[in-house]
């Protein structure tokens, strides 16, 4: 029991703060913190990234302070105020919940998504379109972000996003090769605070995987199968007692996929027009193991080790009228490791980590064309996408404030080899195209270091102000472009975000960054890909890196049952890279330029609401105005328009143990220099249902219900006229079902007044 007496202040103010965090210290975020006082709700407030928390109000006598968040046990807390003063309650500490098994149970009643000025964090197993096995899938329930025909994201509008893996930067490059199954949330960070790697003018997407949870050995097994030929399965082991914990987990997948596309192009100067219809067949299979390990050499000292392993195929098989074949693999095999040390001087106050990781890809892209069914050209890729990172950090909390520090090294280097043969009808041999092969190795030294710290002006209004310096020397060799060249950025980062609490539900927060994105492997090598004989695709060795300013200005609700926030935000990039084509002897080649600038203005808004236990309502928005500027090799480089990209989200849960989700998307025309997107809309509708305890979980799913979801690109622009459609098989009936091993069970008193809670509803993974 906690009690406290409220001292006498003249210029105290009134109210009650604390921090929640784990055992070891670790805040938890966005957990609900609730006054009660005779069985009634009074305030209540929402928890920071740091954990803490502040209800403001007058409280007097007895009250009970209930805390309660997505796979913790809800926790509750005596107070006793004298009414007047502020009463600290200091570190609260929760417990995991062992009955909410990360793979398996879910509470409902809790947002599955929660929204900052900095961040929209989605838990994975709150959405329906987990059933489906894929991360891409899941990461459509946020506004800010779109997903592409080829599976690319962007966030606000630019594609140039950096993707961590538990807060490492990866290999992996595309969502695709991460099983959702072996993912807890994903965070989309829009304005990231100089912790982060400067990395990513558009955002990051940080995936965090599933760890250690229940305090015993537990296992998950699950399995989807969407009709036809689309099929996932997950086993998950976890051990945790004492000073160990252990997780290991295995994922495999196998799709087919058909595609058929429209292709219309016609270059202005010369009348020359392709016009082709194109079927392709997609297979994707792939598999992914990991194993987590943890051990507490002593309370205060913590060990961590990561290893993940990743084996994904994929072969596109396409036809062009007929006439022309091409059949491309991707085949790589990734491996990632990270191993950390964490110290904590003071548990929740004090502490210092070392981390250290690497990430590589070995990536092999056979390829053959074929015209009139003989095989004309063939090529051979290759490329050794690595990177390594060292980072130590600081951190040390009192009641006034936190400061954090640290510093980082990173190194990446990509060996790329491409070439490209031709078949000789006199010789009858395969001979080498030198135009069309080449090499290039790319190796990017970052150091950086940080320091950021965290206060507040008054009770109500905190901040968190920081800066980073990178530094980054790059060099590019390649034997057949006789380059040998290199370049260095000095880059300074600054984040300064503001949180002004205006009312016990209210808030008003404000953010402000610098972020850079360095030229991408793909992006620089500067190999040429036939597309078809009239189109070519190539890098640029020339690109600069581009830099980007953004403000976020926000506000935030929490209600009983309605939970509002919005963040009005604005980008100004400078050297903003794209991709655009231009016109070369008659040929259409497409590269990577930097623009003069880009600018992106919008709105975010997501609302949760939920009138009565059994329904739920969520609506995400993100309309933003984006235009381009600038001119490469006669092409005009500018685009300019409004888009809207937005999800609703209705959840029924008519009995113990059911939830019924509906889901409508809709994306209006987004515009990229020289291309702008056609609208896009379509629906999903799940149902989940829990047995013998939450063990057994079954769930159903209908992707694209209207079969509506398609990619069209169309561009009318001095150089070349454009209309791209392509469709997928993107309506499919999926089934699941997940089974729980050996897990714990609540006491049969905790049991019953769950199920006499119809908002709590056990969700399987």
């Amino acid at each position: 029991m906690i009690l406290g007496a409220c001292s006498l202040a003249a210029f105290a103010q009134n109210g009650v703060k604390g921090r929640v965090v784990e055992a070891d210290g670790t805040p938890v975020m966005y957990a609900s913190v609730v006054l009660e006082a005779a069985g009634k709700t009074t305030a209540g407030a929402m928890t920071g990234e740091d954990g803490a928390f502040l209800v403001n109000g007058s409280f007097n006598g007895n009250l009970v302070l209930r805390i309660s968040s997505i796979g913790y046990k809800d926790l509750k807390r005596e107070l006793e105020c004298s009414g007047k003063g502020m009463l600290d309650v200091g570190n609260i500490v929760v417990k995991e919940d062992p009955t909410v098994l990360d793979e398996a149970v879910v509470i409902a009643g809790e947002s599955p998504k929660s929204v900052s000025v900095e961040k929209t964090r989605i838990q994975t197993s709150g959405s329906a379109a987990a059933t489906t096995g894929s991360v891409l899938e899941v990461i459509r329930g946020a506004a800010s972000v779109n997903v592409d025909g080829n599976g690319g994201i962007s966030i606000r509008g630019n594609s140039n996003v950096l993707i961590l893996l538990d807060g490492i930067p990866t290999t992996l490059g595309g969502l695709e090769s991460i099983p959702a199954a072996n993912v807890q949330s994903i965070e989309i960070v829009t304005s990231p605070d100089v912790k982060y790697d400067s990395e990513g003018t558009g955002g990051i997407v940080n995936i965090i995987s599933k760890k250690q949870s229940a305090n015993q050995f537990n296992a998950m097994a699950a399995f989807n199968y969407g009709f036809l030929g689309f099929l996932n399965g997950n086993l998950a082991l976890n051990y945790n007692k004492g000073r160990w914990g252990v997780r290991f987990n295995y994922n495999g997948k196998y799709e087919k996929d058909l595609i058929d596309s429209e292709l219309h192009r016609q270059i202005v100067s010369s009348g020359t027009r392709v016009d082709q219809l194109i079927h392709a067949t997609k297979k994707t299979s792939g598999h992914n193991a990991g194993i987590n390990f943890q051990f507490k050499a002593t309370p205060k000292d913590i060990l961590t080790a990561d290893f993940k392993v990743a084996l994904p195929r994929m072969n596109n098989f396409q036809d062009f009228n007929g006439t022309r074949q091409t059949d491309i693999s991707f085949n790589r095999e990734n491996f990632e490791g990270m191993l950390g040390y964490r110290h904590l001087f003071d548990p929740g106050k004090k502490e210092f980590s070392v981390n250290a990781s690497v990430s590589s890809i070995t990536g092999h892209r056979p390829s053959f064309y074929y015209e009139g069914g003989k095989m004309v050209q063939k090529s051979e890729s290759g490329g050794h996408p690595f990177i390594a990172s060292l980072q130590a950090d600081y951190l040390t909390m009192w009641d006034k404030g936190k400061f954090e520090t640290g510093v980082k090294m990173t190194y990446r280097q990509n060996n790329i080899d491409h070439k490209l043969f031709e078949w000789n009808d006199a010789t009858q041999e395969w001979v080498l195209s030198i135009p069309f092969s080449n090499d290039l190795t790319h190796r990017e030294y970052i150091p950086a270091v940080y320091a950021m710290y965290s206060g507040k002006f008054t009770e109500k209004l905190q901040y968190k102000a920081g800066l980073r310096f990178e530094y980054s020397y790059v060099t590019l060799h390649s034997e057949k472009e006789a380059l040998d060249t290199h370049s260095d950025c000095w880059f300074l980062s600054p984040s300064l975000s503001l949180n002004w609490r205006v009312a016990p539900r209210w808030s008003l927060n404000a953010a402000l960054t610098r972020r850079i994105s360095r030229p991408s492997y793909p992006q620089l090598n500067p190999y040429i890909n036939l597309i078809d004989r009239q189109t070519y695709e190539t890098g640029n060795i020339h690109l600069q890196p581009e830099k980007a300013n953004k403000l976020d200005i926000g506000y935030s609700y929490t209600g009983k049952q309605l939970t509002l926030s919005g963040n009005a935000y604005v980008s100004y990039t400078q050297n903003y890279i794209n991709q655009v084509a231009y016109l070369d002897l008659d040929i259409l080649v497409t590269t990577y330029v930097n623009a003069a600038f880009d600018v992106k203005t919008g709105l975010d808004h997501d609302i949760r609401y939920s009138p009565v236990r059994w329904f739920t309502l969520d609506l995400a928005c993100n309309t933003f105005y984006s235009a381009s500027r600038g001119n490469y090799k006669g092409s005009d480089i500018r685009n300019q328009g409004w888009t809207n990209n937005s999800n609703i989200s209705l959840t029924f849960r008519p009995y113990n143990g059911m939830e019924i989700q509906a889901q409508y998307f809709v994306t209006t025309p987004q515009y990229f220099p020289q291309f702008t997107t056609r609208t896009i809309h379509y629906g999903n509708v799940g149902v989940k249902q829990s047995f013998l305890k939450n063990s057994l979980s079954v769930s159903a799913l209908l992707t694209d219900v209207f079969n509506t979801r398609r990619w069209d690109v169309h561009s009318d622009n001095p150089v070349f006229t454009l209309l791209n459609n392509s469709k997928n098989r993107s309506r499919m009936f999926w089934l699941g079902i997940s089974w729980n091993f050996h897990s714990f069970k609540p006491a049969k008193s905790a049991q019953k007044n769950r199920e006499d809670d119809r908002s709590v509803i056990r969700l399987g993974d």
